[in-house]
């Protein structure tokens, strides 16, 4: 376990994570690796942030999750990462069994270790159990209704499934908590799951068509440019006239989608405690 210097990197690394701030939350990790080379959670952390990095930084982040598994075969979150990278990279057999893996050790382990539900919940969505994953992050949910990753991977289970309407609605509400985290924890949160939503779009083409997948897609852009705008104001160096008044912070956009909400439906992420 991670002590000092290295729990104090690995949690400002994780701040930087959920603010989206991958690149800087990498150069703490690699700060962390110096102290400790053998810590199995600041490689799999470093593999979650090289994993959003972007395609071409997916041999690395596959590199990290399997030192990490390499250090410690029980790290369930790298086991998991490194079955998101394998998928991505083109590998979906290697990707499955990774998949499998967690779901049968979490399910022995998940009594004992609460996040796990999380987890077993993804890889269930992942291998296209759906009515599965959605009784497994509702429990993770219950336990905990404070995950906001959790309860965008429910909306994004439930839209897979089939109840769009409810889906919808878990969206909105994920949204509205993000929302209330803070405009940093609302960025990173609102990434991952717009980037998980449009990967399974791009999987089902039939379903996002749907007015409940548009209506969520919109929901997760409008609010997340809102925060991009927001810090940037907010970051913006003071104007010298001192006459005029500084301008209000942007309001977050109006969920257009009221009408769409009573018709469709619903709407989430990867789990990987972003890490």
């Amino acid at each position: 376990m991670a002590k000092g210097p290295v729990a104090q990197g690995l949690g400002r690394a994780e701040a930087l994570s959920d603010a989206g701030e991958y690149a800087t939350a990498l150069e703490e990790l690699d700060v962390a690796l110096g102290t400790e080379p053998h810590n199995a959670a600041v490689f799999t952390a470093r593999g979650w942030a090289l994993e959003n990095l972007g395609p071409e930084r997916l041999p690395e982040a596959r590199s990290a999750y399997e030192q990490a598994l390499a250090l410690d075969p029980s790290a369930m979150w790298a086991k998991e990462g490194l079955s998101n990278v394998l998928r991505r990279m083109g590998h979906p057999r290697e990707a499955d069994r990774l998949c499998e893996e967690v779901i049968e050790e979490g399910r022995r382990r998940y009594e004992a270790e609460e996040d796990l539900w999380e987890l077993v919940g993804w890889c269930q969505l992942r291998l296209g159990r759906y009515e599965d994953a959605v009784t497994t992050l509702r429990e993770a949910l219950r336990r905990d209704g404070r995950w906001i990753a959790v309860r965008f991977d429910l909306a994004l289970a439930l839209l897979c499934a089939g109840e769009r309407s409810r889906a919808f609605l878990e969206y909105s509400r994920g949204v509205h908590q993000a929302v209330n985290g803070g405009v940093d924890r609302l960025r990173g949160c609102l990434r991952v799951a717009l980037d998980d939503l449009e990967e399974s779009l791009t999987e089902r083409p039939a379903l996002a068509t749907t007015r409940e997948a548009i209506a969520a897609r919109d929901l997760l852009r409008s609010t997340l440019q809102a925060a991009y705008h927001f810090c940037l104001m907010v970051r913006r160096p003071p104007s010298p006239r001192r006459d005029r008044p500084a301008p209000p912070p942007p309001s977050l956009p109006r969920r257009r989608q009221r009408r769409a909400r009573r018709r469709c439906p619903r709407g989430a992420a990867r789990s990987g405690s972003c890490r």
